[in-house]
């Protein structure tokens, strides 16, 4: 694993925050992807810019 990661994940603040961010952001992409009560396959799409966002955003 490249350093800049072991970084982040070894960085516990970091982490906590993105443990207290990931379950709303992900419940939005849901609501962002959900056609007539019914969640669409582009929902993984949208969670992994989320997931690659916050990693880049530290």
């Amino acid at each position: 694993m490249s350093s800049r990661l072991v970084e982040i994940f070894e960085d516990q603040k970091l982490v906590q925050k993105i443990k207290k961010k990931l379950p709303y952001l992900f419940q939005l992409a849901e609501l962002e992807s959900s056609r007539a009560g019914k969640i669409g396959m582009e929902v993984g799409s949208l969670r992994e810019k989320i997931i690659v966002a916050l990693l880049i955003y530290k």
